[in-house]
């Protein structure tokens, strides 16, 4: 067989062997999701347990009445209706401190608040023509699980303490209940019946609102770091440090739509997950398998040392292998310290292996490569939207580089023909 044929039949299996380590490769991937749902569960346990995502919706108060009249045949009839008063002004002022709970090997972020909710109510003038069967107010609250204490109201100079509460049903809302006594000569569509809410609540990952009022403020200040703002409006006003954060939001009538149809608030962030972050070091797993052979291929033809096809399978193999210790490792310490550790013992353990092989100074040239292959996928993991960009840069370098390696195969053939 031709040197070049040769060669070329070589560079060919190698590359097979390459795409070969795409199937260990799914195998960490796959494994990194177990690990993953597996911690989605004991978060779900945990939440549970405390109180969920929390989203508080209202106040509103409630008209139950009765609308006498007569149907076709003249007979009386009597209607059972119902309907809702929104607050005219609704402020929220939230302060929330999270902590850590710990289940299993992991750490599950969860937050207490404490709420104050002020606003007024202005109640329509035609009330007061109503034949009232009942007067309530309500306050939803996704979880109830989550409320501590008492849910206290000062209404229009009453106080009042929710004692009925609804975990609701499928499509109904949870929700806290208090019958109210009302002075319908405040029913002129003129006064203004102030109130005051005050309430504990516990909760998890989110913290919601729903602006009821006609024109709604929310305040909200933790101590979480990593906050997301989420929902259908994004805060007006807002400070996030090293310490914490404040954000404010003002919604009026004129851009909520109906009240039930809009939702803001905040998702308490930790940092983005070993998981994630694992999985996605995995994907530029190709890469540097892609690029290590590279290298041990030009070693071969510059420096006339072979390295058997074995011997590729098991370079591939040690290079899957990381993976699986950066997931084992960053599951018991930070994920970078988790990627460095992992880095150093594959390294040394390939450096190890290519002076074995080579038994010269080009063992260490590939031994630095590895090491600035994986510092390289460092930062790209560190990237966002240049990430693709860049991985596509360092393809075509090593594209680029098998050109230039190869570029005088047909010459030296040639030569030896010759010869």
């Amino acid at each position: 067989m031709k040197p070049s044929s040769s060669l070329f039949l070589k560079i060919a299996v190698v590359a097979a062997i390459a795409l070969l380590m795409l199937i260990p490769l799914a195998l960490v991937k796959n494994q990194v999701r177990e690990r993953q749902n597996y911690a989605d569960s004991c978060r779900h346990e945990v939440s549970q347990s405390w109180g969920n995502a929390q989203t508080l919706a209202g106040p509103s108060i409630e008209f139950r009445y009765d609308q006498t009249g007569t149907d076709a045949e003249g007979k009386k009839t009597v209607q059972h209706l119902k309907r809702t008063v929104y607050p005219k002004t609704l402020r929220y002022d939230v302060s929330a401190a999270t902590q850590k709970l710990h289940r299993s090997i992991y750490d599950i972020m969860v937050y207490r608040s404490d709420v104050v909710a002020e606003g007024s109510f202005v109640l329509p003038e035609e009330f007061s023509d109503l034949t009232v069967t009942e007067c309530a107010i309500t306050l939803g609250i996704s979880d109830l699980r989550g409320i501590e204490g008492n849910v206290d109201l000062e209404l229009d100079g009453r106080t009042y303490t929710f004692t009925e509460g609804s975990a609701g049903a499928r499509d109904e809302k949870s929700h806290v209940r208090e019958v109210l006594t009302l002075d319908k000569r405040a029913m002129d569509g003129v006064t203004a019946l102030p109130f005051r809410l005050t309430f504990k609540m516990k909760g998890s990952e989110y913290l919601m609102v729903k602006p009821y009022g006609e024109m709604t403020e929310v305040s909200i200040r933790s101590d979480c770091p990593d906050p997301s703002f989420t929902g259908d409006f994004l805060p007006s006003e807002r400070d996030v440090r090293e310490d914490g954060f404040d954000a404010k939001w003002v919604v009026s009538q004129i851009n909520r739509g109906k009240p039930d149809d809009t939702t803001f608030g905040v998702k308490m962030l930790q940092t983005v997950t070993q998981y994630r972050q694992t999985e996605r070091a995995v994907k530029y797993g190709i890469l540097i398998i892609l690029l290590v052979f590279v290298a041990g291929l030009a070693v071969e033809l510059v420096g006339k040392k072979e390295i058997s096809l074995v011997q590729y399978g098991i370079i591939g193999l040690s290079l899957v292998l990381f993976y699986a210790l950066v997931l084992s490792f960053s599951e018991f310490m930070a994920f970078p310290a988790a990627y460095a550790l992992s880095a150093v013992m594959t390294t040394a353990a390939l450096l190890g292996y290519f002076r074995g092989i080579l038994r010269d100074r080009k063992a260490w040239l590939l031994g630095i490569l590895v090491a600035l292959a994986y510092a390289v996928s460092y930062i790209l993991l560190q990237m966002d939207t240049y990430a693709f960009l860049t991985g596509t840069l360092i393809l075509f370098a090593i594209l680029v580089a098998i050109m230039y390696l190869t570029r005088n195969l047909t010459r030296q053939e040639e030569k030896n023909t010759e010869a």
